[in-house]
């Protein structure tokens, strides 16, 4: 029997001979013209839908989404692998195959109804997001606005964000800065920020939004961020993997001074939506520079913990279509493992 020395040895020659297509998959990332080819094809598609479903009752329409969801979840593979893929990496034995494709077509059925909300978010009146809105805690975002700090939201994707964003401004009338991914594509890009701009609320690029942020901060205003993306800042634990997460709630909230609360919008059983204030991250009074590090991640392990316990409540409702923990599985972020061990065992779960 060879040793386990040996045995580490081999594991890591195979992991390194197919790391790339491991932690990319066939197809995870396709050539920049393609990519954009497609954001055109779905700009097009959104801008000629965008009427015909608003003249439909959001009943008829929300089915509508939904069997455009289960044809999606036919049509497209690479996602739908990776969903199961995330999804046996996260609850390992506790879901079986049938489980796991069973709510991966939950998945791809409930982001179909936010599509469609989507579209149709721009004929909701004030009054009609009131009563399709519920909200539980609000008390501690008034709180931490009348501070005169300004605030820090922190949601992920999950629920209906889109939604959050224009309930936040319209019916709470909170000053409200988001953080937004430009897709490659112009058309879409323009799109998507007018859409949201409809609502009421600034748009800031993803990259290029730290000193808007801190300006909105300064005037005592409310930022909106989506903190569940792959990156490679900091490595936090999720689902007990170390996730590469950004660092921008963490810093903004050190140099700020501004509560940071999370916050999120679930789709409720008759699609209606209920927005849950969590308590503020407990944040550090006095932070040294060479202490930053150790409160960057001390808060995004919160953040993410937080997120957690929310995504097993309502598993359906959360992106396990994106490859969120791709950049725990590159060679070049092997220290954020505790051990070979504990690394090698999630990295057969999360490539079957």
């Amino acid at each position: 029997m060879a040793s386990e020395p040996t045995n580490t040895f081999l594991r890591t020659i195979r992991f390194s001979r197919h790391e790339n297509a491991a932690a990319s998959r066939p197809g995870e990332h396709a050539p920049h013209w393609i990519s954009q080819l497609w954001q055109r094809l779905v700009a097009g598609v959104m801008v000629k839908v965008a009427t015909p479903i608003q003249r439909l009752s959001r009943p008829i329409a929300l089915r509508f989404g939904e069997y455009l969801g289960q044809l999606a979840y036919y049509v497209a593979g690479r996602q739908r692998r990776r969903a199961l893929a995330n999804l046996h990496l996260a609850y390992g034995e506790e879901l079986s195959r049938a489980q796991r494709e069973a709510l991966t077509r939950q998945v791809f059925q409930h982001f179909g109804r936010a599509i469609i909300d989507f579209l149709r978010a721009p004929r909701y009146t004030t009054e009609e997001l009131t009563h399709l809105i519920s909200c539980e805690g609000w008390e501690q975002v008034d709180v931490a606005l009348n501070r005169g700090k300004g605030i820090i939201l922190v949601t992920g994707h999950l629920g209906n964000w889109e939604l959050l964003g224009r309930w936040l401004a319209t019916v709470q009338k909170v000053p409200l800065t988001v953080v937004a991914r430009d897709p490659d594509n112009p058309a879409l890009a323009t799109y998507l920020r007018s859409m949201r701009e409809n609502a009421g609320f600034t748009v800031l690029s993803k990259g290029e939004s730290a000193r808007g942020l801190l300006r909105a901060l300064r005037r005592g205003e409310a930022i909106l961020i989506l903190a569940d993306q792959n990156s490679s800042d900091i490595f936090a634990p999720f689902f007990g993997i170390p996730a590469g997460t950004a660092a921008g709630p963490a810093s903004l909230a050190v140099r700020s001074k501004a509560a940071l609360i999370p916050i999120y919008c679930i789709e409720m059983p008759n699609h209606s939506f209920q927005v849950t204030c969590q308590p503020p991250i407990e944040m550090s009074t006095t932070t040294a520079p060479e202490e930053r590090q150790t409160e960057f991640l001390r808060i995004t392990a919160a953040l993410n913990q937080t997120l957690e316990g929310v995504v097993r409540q309502y598993p359906a409702q959360w992106l396990w279509l994106h490859n969120r923990w791709k950049s725990a599985f590159a060679e070049s972020h092997r220290n954020a493992w505790t051990d070979d061990r504990t690394f090698f065992a999630a990295w057969e779960r999360w490539r079957t």
